[in-house]
């Protein structure tokens, strides 16, 4: 596999996936799933075998520390372990002892032990849900002083996009593509959302659905007429039909999406004559502003990536 890993970056790469939630196994790159694999494997004694139930509890032990981040039970993953060899069992299944670590991870596993792992996946978690709580308390200092300070001389669009931007910061914070929406209705900001398709996923976790799922919520109805949504970004197919099945009366989007946009760059489905509710909408609100925050992002990625610092096929 060609460089060996330091103890040091394993915890970090560590840390960085028990930063998110809901991570499924199958949707790892290949060397960040044998990192999982062996930070779960060094919770099995060394050289010693164990009946299967000895091997669930400690597979228990890491998923509920170092594995906390994962999507998975103890059975599903004592079988991913045996499957890639990173745990062994008798022909019948019935005794199991840890397996060879792939050469990349064998120096700095022989240094690593269940109490450095548990320790690096807990801080990061710690700190991800500091890092949420400031956020939310600036979020809605910020929210209130922007709506209830609206001058008849401002653009309130302009005011409420301001908000969808904040959201999308959040997206950036946790590795998302950063596009942020609020919901508002009667003037007041009744829900937020921003990307988490990686973190959670989900391919329909864009920024707008987590929004009208929130609003939903609340109003304790999946319609949301008299509502607007405002999204830093041009909303795609999925999310222009999730608007109208809503009945959003009015979208305000910033940055046209030329890929993926649904309202006019590639496609106007507001515009469909044959669909039954027809939202209002206004393109192009604070658009430098949410374009060059996806510029920057992805210059980011594209220079983490050269250093190294994330694998070449991660997400997003």
């Amino acid at each position: 596999m060609g460089l060996t890993i330091s103890p040091a970056d394993w915890l970090d790469r560590l840390a960085r996936l028990g930063g998110r939630d809901g991570v499924h196994l199958a949707s790892l790159a290949r060397r960040e799933q044998e990192l999982v694999f062996a930070s779960a494997a060094l919770f099995l004694p060394a050289g010693e075998s164990l009946t299967e139930r000895e091997a669930n509890e400690c597979l228990k032990r890491f998923l509920s520390s170092a594995g906390s981040m994962l999507a998975t039970d103890h059975v599903e993953l004592r079988r991913w372990l045996a499957d890639a060899a990173f745990i062994r069992r008798t022909d019948r299944g019935t005794d199991y002892r840890r397996g060879e670590l792939p050469e990349w991870l064998r120096d700095a596993a022989s240094t690593l032990d269940q109490a450095c792992l548990s320790e690096a996946v807990a801080t990061a978690r710690d700190e991800r849900a500091q890092k949420q709580a400031a956020r939310k308390q600036a979020w809605l200092a910020h929210a209130a002083a922007g709506i209830d300070v609206v001058e008849e001389t401002q653009d309130a669009d302009e005011v409420l996009m301001k908000l969808a931007i904040d959201q999308a910061h959040n997206a950036w914070a946790l590795g998302e593509v950063p596009v942020g929406a609020v919901v508002v209705k009667d003037g007041r900001v009744i829900a937020t959302g921003f990307n988490q398709p990686v973190g959670n996923s989900d391919p329909t976790a864009h920024a707008e659905v987590q929004a009208m799922r929130e609003a939903a919520e609340l109003l304790g109805n999946y319609r949301l007429a008299d509502c607007e949504l405002y999204v830093t970004l041009e909303p795609c197919a999925m999310c222009a039909g999730a608007m109208q099945h809503a009945r959003i009366a009015r979208l305000v989007y910033g940055a046209a999406d030329s890929k993926t946009g649904a309202c006019g760059s590639v496609i106007d489905l507001f515009a469909e004559p044959r669909l039954n509710h027809h939202t209002q909408v206004r393109a192009g609100v604070l658009a430098g502003e949410c374009g060059e925050l996806l510029s920057k992002f992805f210059a980011e990625r594209r220079e983490l990536k050269q250093a190294g610092a994330l694998p070449a096929d991660s997400d997003p």
